[in-house]
């Protein structure tokens, strides 16, 4: 497993532990730099992952990371599936 792979990783799974987190208390809380956080976010936005949510809180903005509901990740053939074996 390559070193952004990992890093991948155990962003996401920070991300869904603790939806709602800026950058800047991702990077202290993972002991991680700055530039490797949001370089796996960014990674993982591309991959459909995780969705981000500015905030203003004056007089500053904040990027706040959510992971992406599983049901919108699941394909669309399959939701109806589900849907269809429901009782």
């Amino acid at each position: 497993m390559s070193k952004s792979s990992k890093t991948n990783e155990v962003v996401y799974e920070w991300v869904c532990a603790k939806p709602g987190m800026c950058t800047y208390d991702m990077e202290k809380r993972l002991n991680m730099s700055g530039g490797r956080v949001r370089h796996a976010l960014s990674r993982l936005e591309k991959m459909g992952l995780i969705t981000f949510r500015w905030v203003q809180s004056n007089p500053h903005f904040y990027k706040l990371s959510y992971p992406v509901p599983t049901k919108r990740l699941l394909p669309k053939k399959l939701i109806h599936e589900l849907k269809a074996v429901r009782v």
